[in-house]
């Protein structure tokens, strides 16, 4: 079935619908505040305008319109308000998603990455770390031996498939000999994802989403992996920040995502074993990233797993006011990763790729208290003054 870039943007109240509305150039009626919260239906593709729909009054508004825009309104809806239950991964691994989000720690076996280029350059180190991640509560360690870092921090620097191997291989069969728990091999080349496969990885995340090796996908399938597939500017990071401009950034994004999606099952991966990125960093301006998270909800339409990473990105530090140019470290970065994690959380992202794995596992178990946690025995409530 192709995935479908319908979507539903959210609006809780007058000012987050004039925004949307402003990115179609569509012309709002007056909503009273009994209206909100309301959601904007947008029909990718279509000349048909996006629909306002309060909910309090959804059903008459879908009876209204034209059966063919009812029924992808309909289904559009379905999609958003679905929960993930898991993601299909190799070896008959599965990553349980219905519990809330799971965390992805980030092991980067390289000499130049943004954040922490040569820190788990020796293998050993890079496999006790990855281990530590595990007992910290990551649901999942993403192992990358090519930096994708943007060209603010200097272009990075191309790595061979040998190379490449050589870096992640002994990695993930280190991992894998002293641990059962999934392993992500972060690369878009099919030669470095069958061995890391092989040598016991679970899950593809590509940064291309599937577009700069055409046979990756068909690799995916052949071996069951799972993949996530995030969304980027072009195929080369060196070049992704050259051209900025959208259309519809969110709905861009998301059209973008749906063609991966369709691409990969065209290549045989199963939907259930496929995640979407929106690839914050990855060709968009900081302003941009900040408005990604902030619709995030948006991207639930197209039905599949979020998988969200901002840890320590270029935005994070800009807008948590770190200065241009200072040397940060990386606890200055540490309160804008976890606010934007937390902005990703409530926005229905699945999996949270982070370096800061034990702070963000227990900035998430917070975040649930407080949402879930029911008051002990004795303290549900103010206590009633005595009789008199």
């Amino acid at each position: 079935m192709a995935a479908s870039a319908d979507l539903i943007l959210p609006a809780a109240d007058a000012e987050a619908l004039r925004e949307i509305a402003s990115w179609d150039a569509l012309r709002l009626a007056s909503y009273p505040a009994s209206d909100f919260p309301v959601d904007v239906v947008r029909f990718a593709g279509s000349s048909s305008p996006p629909v306002v729909v309060s909910r309090a009054r959804r059903a008459e508004t879908l009876k209204a319109m034209p059966a063919s825009l009812r029924e992808r309104a309909q289904a559009a809806f379905v999609r958003f308000a679905a929960k993930p239950g898991g993601l299909r991964l190799a070896h008959g691994r599965a990553l349980v998603l219905s519990a809330g989000p799971v965390v992805m720690g980030v092991v980067n076996v390289t000499p130049d990455s943004f954040s922490d280029g040569g820190v788990h350059l020796d293998a050993g180190r890079a496999v006790e770390r990855a281990l530590a991640m595990f007992g910290e509560g990551a649901g999942i360690v993403d192992v990358g031996g090519e930096s994708t870092r943007p060209p603010l921090y200097g272009d990075a620097e191309e790595v061979s498939v040998d190379e490449e191997c050589a870096r992640v291989l002994p990695v993930v069969a280190g991992i894998r000999a002293r641990s059962d728990a999934p392993i992500s091999i972060d690369t878009r080349k099919s030669a470095v994802a069958r061995e890391a496969l092989g040598a016991g990885a679970d899950l593809v995340n590509d940064v291309t989403g599937g577009r700069y090796d055409p046979a990756l996908l068909g690799t995916i399938a052949e071996l069951g992996a799972g993949a996530i597939l995030m969304h980027m500017r072009g195929t080369d990071p060196r070049r992704m920040q050259d051209d900025l401009r959208y259309d519809h950034l969110v709905a861009d994004v998301a059209a973008s995502l749906a063609e991966s999606a369709d691409r990969a099952e065209t290549a045989g991966v199963p939907r259930e074993a496929i995640a979407v990125d929106p690839g914050l960093g990855f060709g968009k301006t900081l302003e941009g990233n900040v408005t990604l998270l902030r619709h995030l909800p948006a991207l639930r339409s197209l039905g599949l797993p979020l998988c969200v990473g901002a840890s320590r990105k270029a935005f994070v530090r800009r807008f948590s006011g770190i200065p241009e140019g200072s040397a940060s470290t990386v606890a200055d970065r540490l309160p804008g990763s976890l606010a934007a994690l937390a902005a990703a959380a409530a926005g229905g992202a699945a999996i949270l790729r982070v370096h800061d794995v034990p702070e963000s596992v227990r900035f998430l178990g917070m975040l649930r208290a407080i949402a879930h946690a029911p008051a002990p025995a004795g303290e549900r409530g103010p206590a009633k003054a005595p009789a008199r």
